[in-house]
């Protein structure tokens, strides 16, 4: 109860009527079934459209070896055709489904490819150079000296096509100067690459596959050294002011002395002065001023001759001998451990951070001895990059920048795969080094291919591998998985027709009783065959599907037949979505199959009259009307659930007002709960009546709800227990359609 303890206006917001009921979604499937790639683990993936699906899953499967198919194939109690799930899928997708939860199904045996790094330091050519150059544009000069001796690779085969040593170095646009030209040219796109100094095979890093399978083998991975930030040396505060002049008179070739502009700053400097003139570096002594003028005496006076008005400026020092501290600016964006690149502007020098205080970082090692302002120090980082094609998809690549090469934390390659990638993981190996110029590579080349392992295992695939294990949630496998989705509403295994997996997938049925279960039967049955195989079920709670269907398979442009229950999936969504769960899946076009002779076998009227009074939906074909759905019996031996649409019509009743009266656990169990149940659900009906999936003329001959003393005892109510009883008039299928035709005797 609210309180009210002072005189005052109070606001109050009451509930007040009905909480309205939301209807389920029936057109959200789950499958089951063996993929080329795709998570192997966690809960069943969701994929919106074929293209999707090979996205996450890969292509077609192809057929395993003769033993491992004549084993399946041939066996009609426990055996099944595995590999033709992707054609049930891109069945399910073009009969108008539209939501598909995926879970994987992988041998015991089968293994991620993988491959283990060594160590050494290459970087790629960024940019075409021809024959006889001596510049040379790279992808990074991280783990360099600036003044390394090259050898240059031709990509594809590795083979040697050039030697030089580093003159000098750009490091804003990644150029190197040779004192040798080229001997050929080099080419980019070819993905020639420069090396320094031999290859260790000490392993350092391993990368494999994201899932098991031989699709691993076709992965490959790339990891090079890179800088996620350069940040400014600040001069040591010692130093004084900054200052800017030019030179007020010419100056002679190697002139000991220049004269320049007096200007601020020029005054109160220590003895060791530097200045950058035409883009050198000289010590100098400042003079005493004179008429607006200083003369300025270089320590080094070897020049070329400068005119009047070159500018002259001051670098400070960031320190004044070695040491193993420096003023950094951006300090923030570094931390311990850190690798990082002393860039001096003829040379670089590798770090490891230990401490940052402020803008204050201490090293491991001591810097060189003059660091000026324009130095720059480079956090070195990783940046991986992988690739994979389908055969017979589009390519699919992944970069990733700023990494911590070693360690499994936050930031870390280990880590950041195992959250992002889709394709591949790390694992950081006991030779991994922090020396960018010791980085991880491959024994040949700058990419890797997984090669190691890399297997599917297909020849120990057995049937519990599809029935699964529950290891709780986000840890269950195959059709147990299924029950971590609670959206789904139609289930199948497609092209298995083993007896424990169907009676696995019917007893997931009716355990959960929100969904409906499509089963295949095998392939090439007869009339009798099918009818053989349907005798062993008896549950409202699946429906069975004959004969087989005829489909193109994309991979090798033949026609093969196919289970239909990935095709009869996409038919319930479609005709959900544009009729409701009422109307009976069935007297509908199966799309995606061969436009003639796209049923394995051919069912007569004849044929039917056997099969329908057994529950076997017959799939026909009609001239002038093509291919359809001739069937919509559950394989129940009860008549009160022997057609699908009011099987499922409950389904999404009860589901719908399941999810829809939680709000009613523990409120206060009296009239005026009753009255608001019995509102809430009465509203629902009313909507789902007017929707034509319930029988009547008006809402009373189509629904009754009833929740009152007549429902519930004083035990029930001290118990606990709120009852109400509902109940619904189904629409039926007209399954059997009879016009009575006489003669009528003209009157005289």
């Amino acid at each position: 109860m609210p309180e009210y303890l002072s005189p005052g206006v109070y606001i109050e917001e009451v509930d007040a009527g009905p909480r309205p009921i939301a209807g389920v979604s029936t057109s959200t499937a789950g499958m089951v079934g063996v993929t080329r790639s795709g998570p192997a683990g966690g809960k069943p993936k969701l994929v919106t459209n074929f293209l999707e699906y090979q996205t996450v899953f890969g292509g077609f499967v192809p057929e395993p070896d003769r033993p491992t198919r004549d084993r399946w194939a041939g066996d009609p109690a426990e055996g099944g055709r595995w590999w033709l799930f992707p054609l049930a899928v891109k069945g399910f997708f073009d009969n108008g489904g539209q939501r598909l939860y995926v879970k994987r199904v992988v041998s015991g045996d089968a293994l991620p490819a993988s491959g283990r790094l060594g160590q050494g330091l290459v970087s790629p050519v960024a940019r075409d150079a021809a024959a006889g150059a001596t510049v040379l544009e790279l992808g990074h000069l991280v783990g360099f000296t600036g003044t390394d001796r090259i050898r240059i690779f031709r990509g594809g085969d590795d083979v040697e096509i050039g030697a030089a040593a580093i003159t000098a170095y750009t490091a804003a646009t990644r150029r190197i100067v040779l004192d040798t030209p080229l001997a050929s040219a080099v080419k980019a796109g070819r993905g020639d690459y420069v090396q320094v100094g031999d290859r260790s095979d000490a392993a350092s890093l391993e990368f494999f596959a994201s899932s098991p399978g031989s699709w691993g083998r076709a992965v490959q991975v790339r990891i090079q050294p890179s800088v996620s930030a350069a940040l400014p040396v600040l001069p040591d505060p010692a130093e004084g002011a900054l200052f800017v002049t030019a030179l007020a008179e010419d100056a002679a070739e190697n002139s000991p002395t220049v004269v320049v502009n007096e200007v601020t700053g020029m005054d109160g400097l220590p003895a060791d002065v530097w200045v950058l003139i035409n883009n050198r570096r000289f010590k100098v002594t400042v003079g005493a001023p004179a008429d607006g003028r200083v003369e300025l005496t270089l320590a080094d006076p070897v020049h070329a001759p400068w005119k009047a008005g070159l500018g002259v400026r001051r670098v400070r020092r960031a320190t004044a001998g070695a040491g193993s501290e420096l003023r950094i600016g951006g300090a923030g964006q570094l931390y311990p451990g850190a690798v990082t690149q002393l860039d001096t502007g003829d040379a670089y020098t590798t770090l490891n951070v230990v401490s940052v205080a402020g803008d204050l970082v201490t090293f491991d090692a001591d810097t060189p001895d003059l660091v000026f302002e324009t130095a720059r120090l480079n956090l070195v980082e990783a940046t991986v990059d992988t690739r994979f094609t389908e055969p017979g998809g589009s390519p699919v690549t992944e970069t990733f920048g700023g990494l911590r090469l070693a360690g499994t934390g936050p930031g870390s390659v280990a880590a950041t795969l195992a959250a992002r990638s889709k394709l591949v993981g790390a694992t950081p190996l006991a030779d991994l080094s922090a020396d960018p110029a010791a980085f991880p590579v491959p024994a040949t080349g700058s990419w890797m291919t997984l090669t190691e392992d890399g297997t599917d295992g297909y020849d120990t695939l057995s049937t519990d591998d599809f029935v699964g294990a529950d290891g709780g949630s986000g840890k269950r496998t195959g059709i147990v998985a299924l029950e971590d989705i609670d959206e789904i509403a139609v289930c199948a295994v497609p092209g298995v027709w083993a007896g424990t997996v169907e009676s696995a997938l019917i007893t997931h049925c009716e355990q959960l009783k929100d969904r409906f279960a499509i089963l295949d039967p095998q392939d090439g049955l007869d009339i009798e065959g099918i009818q053989g195989f349907r005798a062993a079920f008896d549950t409202r709670y699946a429906a069975l599907y004959y004969p087989w269907l005829v489909v193109r398979d994309p991979s090798t442009g033949q026609f093969v037949e196919a289970p239909p229950s990935g095709h009869l999936a996409g038919v319930y969504a479609r005709v959900d979505t544009e009729r409701g769960v009422h109307k009976a899946p069935a007297n509908v076009v199966i799309r995606g199959i061969r436009a003639t002779d796209g049923l394995a076998q051919d069912v007569t009227k004849r044929h039917q009259d056997l099969l329908n009074p057994k529950g076997i939906n017959a799939l026909r074909f009609f001239p002038g009307l093509g291919q359809r759905v001739w069937g919509a019996r559950t394989l129940s031996s009860d008549s009160q659930w022997k057609y699908v649409n009011v099987r499922r019509l409950f389904l999404f009743i009860e589901e719908s007002i399941d999810e829809g009266t939680q709000w009613v656990v523990f409120e206060p169990n009296d009239e005026s709960l009753w009255a608001l149940v019995r509102q809430t659900v009465s509203n629902f009906l009313t909507t789902v009546w007017r929707g034509g999936a319930l029988a009547g003329t008006t809402a009373d001959e189509a629904f009754f709800v009833t929740c009152d003393r007549t429902t519930m005892t004083d035990d029930d109510i001290a118990n606990g227990r709120l009852i109400c009883v509902i109940g619904v008039a189904p629409v039926f299928p007209a399954e059997f359609v009879i016009f009575r035709i006489q003669q009528k005797t003209r009157p005289v």
